[in-house]
């Protein structure tokens, strides 16, 4: 029996074009419906129908957006493949956010029509949003401070970095930017997101391959990116946070590496969260009294909360040997391991962030740039001995603890 696919569509040029491509293996049927109900119910007295097809230009979007959502949402294993005759980005995105597998344009698809509709229906059939398919699954690494600072985007950005360069080229990367205020990976290193981490929250479960490919960002080092938008605010989230678990499941089945930051800006539990589903966990401080206490009351409310969590380990930031604190003493006073301190000059890491460059790049002998990358060939599996802490460190805690 030929396949069969439903096609709504408001011009019959798009059914003449689609046919045409489709040949004789497939039967495509007109659909009469208008809105996405009507869409469902046409589909569901048509239990053979195998492919949708949705065309999509500047005056159907809003409505073929609806029809798509409601599609996908009613039968989520059905392949949905948008039709336009021009890739405008607003028009493919809001197809692609609805639900859409893919994106085909009229006379620039023609002579790869076949491999595009092969690689929709074989995604669809390999990949059911389960998290791990054959490949090996992904690791998680998690950033992360009690208070906002921008080196949370920066150091997790430059480990994303790392691991990129290290890595085959058949591996993939992603940088995954929960920080607060919104936007600190896009600006720091220059990007810009049209679709955004706000977006996949909302709607985790159709995150796959093809929604990769077409919408997440992806910059000069090839490492993806997604943040929150630079107007974010957490009213925007609703209730998208009991998703992020899931997403992190379904981000090990499609990235290598995931390197996420994030604070409390978008409450403890998705702190909580993210920090149970990792697989190395980095805390960041400065050697200041009032990021020390802060962070050492995120770390009590993250174990009350978390019923078993990765080893923790503090990652000294804007390290000084002038300033009174040192490093293994922090970790003392946070009882946490310490896994290093970055130095180097914060004057040529803001020049850095002005040029919208890496460090690798803009300074790659500068003493930060050669602890990023020792600390990530650690979290590749090379490790390093375990630095030696200073005689009498516990005993001075203890005093000054009362």
């Amino acid at each position: 029996m030929a396949l069969q696919a439903l096609l709504i569509a408001r011009e019959d040029s798009c059914r003449a074009w689609l046919q045409e491509r489709l040949g004789d293996g497939v039967v495509l049927l007109p659909a009469d419906a208008r809105t996405g109900d009507e869409s469902v119910a046409e589909i569901a007295e048509t239990p053979d129908v195998a492919l949708v097809f949705v065309q999509f230009d500047y005056k159907s979007a809003a409505i073929h957006t609806s029809i798509v959502e409601s599609v996908a949402n009613a039968y989520p294993s059905l392949p949905i493949v948008a039709v336009g005759r021009h890739d405008a980005g607003d028009v493919v995105l809001a197809a692609m956010r609805a639900g859409a597998q893919d994106f085909f344009v009229i006379g620039r698809d023609d002579e790869r029509f076949d491999s595009l509709l092969e690689r929709v229906l074989d995604r669809k059939r390999r990949a059911r949003q389960e998290p791990v398919g054959e490949r090996e699954p992904g690791r998680i690494v998690t950033v992360l401070s009690g208070p906002q600072s921008p080196l949370l985007a920066f150091l997790g950005g430059h480990i994303a970095f790392v691991l990129e360069a290290a890595t085959a080229r058949d591996k993939r990367v992603l940088l995954f930017d929960l920080s607060m205020p919104g936007g600190n990976a896009t600006i720091i290193f220059d990007a810009a997101q049209d679709y955004t981490a706000l977006d996949i929250l909302r709607d985790a479960e159709r995150c796959d391959e093809t929604l990769v490919e077409s919408a997440f960002q992806q910059l000069q080092s090839g490492v993806y990116l997604l943040a929150l938008p630079e107007d974010f605010t957490i009213e925007q989230l609703g209730e998208s946070t009991p998703s992020l678990s899931r997403l992190i499941e379904i981000f090990r089945g499609l990235f290598d590496y995931v390197v996420i930051c994030i604070d409390q800006g978008l409450g403890m539990q998705a702190l909580s969260d993210t920090v149970q589903n990792s697989d190395h966990a980095l805390m960041i401080s400065d050697q200041s009294v009032l990021r020390s206490r802060q962070n050492k009351a995120m770390l009590h409310v993250l174990h009350e909360q978390a019923s078993e969590l990765p080893p923790l380990r503090l990652v000294v930031v804007n390290y000084r040997s002038d300033v009174g604190m040192e490093p293994e003493r922090l970790a003392e006073l946070l009882d946490l391991p310490l896994a290093t301190a970055l130095g180097g000059r914060p004057e040529v890491r803001i020049r850095a962030m002005n040029a919208g460059e890496s460090m690798l790049e803009y300074a790659p002998s500068d003493n930060f740039t050669r602890g990023v990358t020792t600390l990530t060939e650690q979290i590749m599996g090379i490790e390093a001995p375990a630095p030696r802490k200073k005689f009498g460190l516990a005993q001075l805690f203890a005093r000054g603890g009362g």
